[in-house]
């Protein structure tokens, strides 16, 4: 192996630039700066070549903040929709829950509906100072990720390629831009494949529901895709709220929406196979693991970057040759 200085510091500036992202959690700034920049990568590719170059890139990041508006808005309006919809549910639901739990002798905190309310009220007195920390730095998070935003579009505007002068900065500089590439190269991938298979598992789930009658329709379909994006927890939570949501039918229909719901995970393990193993050619023990470990230093963002991650490390690691080659035997 035979690697220059400028590559060496290359590979130590990405290490440490990952380093400081998982020290000082900013999972949720990478993430935004990431999905911004390859949204408008998207675009630039598809109108590339019939347009101006740099009014192709203004043009690209123009439809990008439209789009990035519009998709702030539907989520705002999911927000809402949850919060009005996740009470109705629980409460169609509870009286079933109630059975259940009398019939296996199971005590719960709460009678009824309203001395859930007034259970979760107490909760949620008890934890206010909490509350209001978690509010805090969720709006520290939100002005950090809108940071992370403009500097993606504004490197995005910038998209020259850039001159390097023959001295030991332009060659790191070059080198580190080799590496960034290939990590937002690797974001894309596994990315692509992850809202490929949220949008598959989003379809099959809304045709089950909508051939049992589920009501809630529209934002059960809404929040699989929206949190199915999430490797792993977002199955989770979108699966509770299902069968949550199917006992309030029935206890049959909670089973058969629960049998549906492990036949699709078991369907989704072959798409990640496939999709995945197509893609990013990961084996799923990998990306598990790999999940477990973001989501254990980084929270939510761990889940989405972590799979990115491992992927840029083995693309990296593919590309450095190693060892000599057998001479052939005379």
């Amino acid at each position: 192996m035979n690697m220059s200085t400028a590559t060496r510091i290359s590979y130590a500036l990405m290490g440490l630039i990952l380093l400081a992202i998982i020290g000082f959690g900013m999972g949720h700034v990478v993430l935004a700066s990431l999905f911004s920049f390859m949204f408008m990568e998207m675009i630039y590719r598809g109108l590339k070549g019939r347009l101006p170059g740099a009014f192709t890139r203004w043009l690209s990041s123009v439809l990008f903040l439209i789009a990035a508006v519009i998709t702030l808005f539907v989520f705002l309006r999911f927000i809402k929709q949850t919060l009005l919809t996740l009470p109705r549910i629980v409460e169609v639901a509870l009286p079933q829950v109630m059975d259940l739990a009398q019939k296996y002798g199971v005590d719960l905190p709460f009678d009824n509906f309203q001395d859930l309310r007034e259970f979760a009220n107490n909760k949620i007195l008890a934890n206010a100072l909490s509350i209001t920390r978690a509010s805090t730095l969720l709006t520290k998070e939100v002005f950090h990720m809108a940071i992370g935003v403009a500097a993606a579009v504004f490197f995005f505007l910038g998209g020259k390629t850039p001159k390097y002068e023959p001295n030991l900065f332009d060659a790191v500089r070059k080198e580190t831009n080799a590496r960034i590439r290939r990590f937002t190269y690797s974001f894309e991938k596994v990315f692509g494949a992850q809202i490929a298979i949220s949008l598959i598992n989003t379809a099959l789930t809304a045709i089950f529901l909508y051939a049992i009658s589920m009501p809630h329709l529209a934002f059960l379909s809404t929040m699989t895709l929206i949190i199915g994006i999430m490797p792993i927890l977002g199955n989770i939570i979108t699966n509770t709220v299902i069968v949550i949501t199917a006992l309030g039918l029935s206890l049959n229909i909670a089973v058969l929406a629960l049998a549906f719901l492990v036949f699709i995970h078991k369907l989704e393990y072959f798409l990640n196979s496939k999709i995945m193993g197509a893609s990013v050619n990961l084996p799923m023990w990998q990306m598990l693991i790999a999940i477990l470990i973001g989501n254990t230093i980084m929270g939510i963002p761990g889940i989405m970057l972590s799979p990115a991650i491992l992927h840029y490390i083995k693309s990296e690691l593919l590309s450095i040759p190693w060892g000599q080659p057998q001479a052939p035997a005379v």
